[in-house]
This record gives C-alpha cells, structure tokens and sequence, in this order.
C-alpha cells in the first residue's frame, strides 16, 4: 500500500488569504495537490488546521469530483505551532501499514505525477530509505519515505524537521532526477501565486519558469 500525507495546516500569512483555496486551473491550489497524490497513492491523507471548514470542503470537493471519496480523508485539529513537523508526525499516524509515504507540501501545487511516481517507484524498489526528486540541481518535493522509517518518525521530537530526519538517513537517501520545475514553485505570497497561475496557464504543468 502506498500513501500520501498532504501538510495543509498552515498560517498562510504572507498570502493574507487561505492560499491552499485560491482557484487554480478548474479547481483549488490544494485540489491540485490532493489530485496529483491520488496518481501516486492508494490513500491521502490531509492535515490540516483547527476548524479550516475552507480547506476541508475544498479537499472534499476534489475527492468527489475525482470519485475518489474512498480514497481521501482528512485530519483536523493540528496545532499551528511548534512547526511542519507535528503535521507529518499527524499524517503518519493515520498511514499505518503503508509500505511507501509521500509527503506533499500543500502549496506547490505543479508537482508533476511523474515526479511523484518516480520517488515513490524508487523507495519502492526496496533499496533506500528515502528518495527525493531533484530537478536541475535542486531538490524538491514530494519526498517519499519506507514505512520502515514511521515509528523513528513518530519517535523524534515535534520540533524536529524533515530535513534532520533525512540527514540521518543520508547514507540512505537516494536524489531521484525528473524534469519537473513545477515541483520547485511554492506559494507564500500573492506575487508567488501569480507566477504560479503565469507558469501553468503558459507552460502547463511542466512549466518553464522558475
């Protein structure tokens, strides 16, 4: 079985809206997201917020758009603070038994599914802990981490971060190459969402710009 856990949970405040409900393309910036990891996974998981009813329906109309309902579910009541890490630590929790997980960030909506079948393919492969696409140089997202790797996940502090855990497992980490500058363009601010919506509707979801 393999996984996807969405992080949806945060404060957004350099957008000054919910960015993870701003349109994009026919649906949300968070639909997109939900779509590409139902390309990658059997199941998704998205974290979100306390009380973002905003998030919850725009997860919730993907799913049924996609008929996908089954596939979909998602957590609420994540704290904002200490950081990212306590929503990874949420969305694992609910992954159980997953022989591959992927962590998607909520606000890079252009990750290819190729990009996300391609690290998952490579964890899958039995070979390494960890695999992270790599697109010119630079490294991106999502990244997809053994179900091995869950209970020292679960074990580290809530304050520690992807990127400590992922230098542990260095020796066992595998930089997966794709074609795929999509996966590079996060949102934070309104003039990030521009380039966004510039990138997709010029480029596609390939996009040529970074």
């Amino acid at each position: 079985m393999t996984a996807a856990v969405v992080l949806a949970a945060g404060h957004a405040d350099r957008m000054g809206s919910n960015k993870l409900t701003l349109p994009l393309g026919s649906g949300t910036v968070v639909g997109r997201v939900v779509a590409t990891a139902l390309a990658a996974c059997d199941s998704v998981i998205v974290v979100i917020g306390l009380h973002d009813q905003g998030t919850r329906t725009a997860v919730e109309q993907t799913a049924r758009a996609l008929g996908a309902e089954g596939r979909v579910e998602v957590a609420e009541g994540v704290p904002y603070d200490p950081g990212m890490f306590i929503s990874v630590q949420a969305g694992l929790r609910q992954v159980a038994g997953a022989d591959v997980i992927l962590i998607f960030p909520g606000d890079i909506p252009l990750i290819l599914p190729e990009t996300a079948i391609a690290v998952r393919d490579a964890v899958l492969a039995g070979q390494v802990d960890v695999a992270v696409p790599s697109c010119g140089g630079r490294r991106g997202h999502p990244v997809a981490i053994s179900g091995r790797c869950v209970p020292e996940l679960l074990a580290m502090s809530e304050r520690s971060t992807l990127r400590q855990f992922m230098t542990l497992r260095a020796s066992t980490t595998k930089l997966v190459s794709v074609d795929d500058r999509g996966m590079l363009l996060d949102m934070d601010t309104p003039d990030e969402y521009d380039r966004v919506l510039r990138c997709l509707g010029s480029a596609g979801a390939s996009t040529k710009e970074v």
